[in-house]
Formats: structure tokens, C-alpha cells, sequence
């Protein structure tokens, strides 16, 4: 195979990454639930009747150093998985408000950032100093953690999923979130709502 054939066969499966994105980008949201099983189904929030929710795919990998992290280490927390980029100008714009969240919830909720499409760590890296953030992020160049999203797929970047303590979806918001109804979102799904 030439050079040429190689990048050519590059980018046919770069498009068809992002194509397959742009079709998970546009779907709604499914559910198998009887009249679709969502307390609140409404633009930006998704929210799943505790008798309704599926077990959420495991999204696992290395952290931005290198070591292994997965959301099923969780298992028995709240796990807030947030999908972002260090290119992301709405990501920049959320980031300080994930940090407070955590904080105000980490008795109940453990956040796991999702870093996708940064095919280089050292950018990723740098906006985790930048906005100071604590918690771990699974590095995901390529988006298939992402892709694992199919029932309530993230939608756009940045979005926010809940997995409730026993490892189920429970909510999505999709774009920056809202500190103060994120607080309470997750406090709710930890009561079992």
C-alpha cells in the first residue's frame, strides 16, 4: 500500500467516523421504555423514571496520564460523565461551573470527564490545569467510548451524562450545563428519583 492509499483509506474512515457521529448528533433520544420512560424529556435535559432506566455502557481507558479508568470503578456512586474537548469554546465556558458541581456533590457523585477528538493529551492536559479541574478524564481520542452512547447518546459536545449508583442511565444535558440544576439533578438521581 502506497502512502497516498493510506491516507486516502484515512480519511474514508475519518468520514465515515463523522458521519456516524453527525447521525447519533441528529437521532432523539430512544428509549425502550413504554411511552419512552422519562420523568423530564425536554430540550437540553433528559431524565429516566428510576423503573425505567437500562444499564449504561462501561466507558473505560486510560486517564490522560496513561492510567486505566473506568466508570464501572464507581460502582454504588453517581458517576457524572462529561464529554468535552480542549477545543470546545462552550467547554471552556462549563468548565469552573463541573468543578463546583463536583465539589458540592462529591459525598454522592464521582464526575468522569470524557476527552474526546484531542488526538494529541498534551492540549487535554493543559485545560485541565487551566480550569483547575480534580477529577479524572477518560482520554478518547477517537470517540469510541463515545460511540457506546446509544440509548441516550451525548448529542453534542459538550454533554453531560448521569449513571445512577447502580451503573443505569439516568439523565443527560445536553450542552454547558446549569451549575445549580446539575447539583440538583444529581442529588436527586442519589435519592433514588
Amino acid at each position: 500500500m502506497t502512502a497516498r492509499t493510506g491516507r486516502a483509506r484515512l480519511g474514508v474512515v475519518a468520514a465515515v467516523l463523522a458521519a456516524l457521529i453527525a447521525l447519533v448528533g441528529c437521532s432523539g433520544p430512544t428509549s425502550s421504555a413504554p411511552g419512552g420512560g422519562y420523568v423530564e424529556n425536554k430540550p437540553g435535559l433528559t431524565r429516566v423514571d428510576p423503573a425505567q432506566r437500562s444499564a449504561a455502557p462501561i466507558a473505560s481507558g486510560n486517564d490522560l496520564d496513561g492510567k486505566p479508568l473506568s466508570t464501572e470503578d464507581f460502582r454504588g456512586k453517581v458517576v457524572v460523565l462529561n464529554v468535552w474537548g480542549s477545543w470546545c469554546n462552550s467547554c471552556r465556558k462549563e468548565a469552573t461551573d463541573l468543578v463546583d458541581a463536583a465539589n458540592q456533590t462529591k459525598d454522592v457523585a464521582q464526575f468522569i470527564g470524557l476527552d474526546t477528538r484531542d488526538l494529541d493529551p498534551g492540549p487535554a492536559k493543559a485545560f485541565v490545569r487551566a480550569f483547575n479541574i480534580t477529577y479524572p478524564s477518560i482520554y478518547d481520542p477517537s470517540g469510541s467510548e463515545l460511540l457506546k452512547f446509544t440509548d441516550i447518546p451525548p448529542q453534542a459536545i459538550p454533554s453531560t451524562l448521569i449513571i445512577d449508583r447502580e451503573g443505569r442511565m439516568a439523565g443527560r444535558v445536553i450542552g454547558p450545563i446549569s451549575p445549580n440544576s446539575l447539583v440538583q439533578l444529581i442529588n436527586d438521581i442519589a435519592d433514588g428519583k
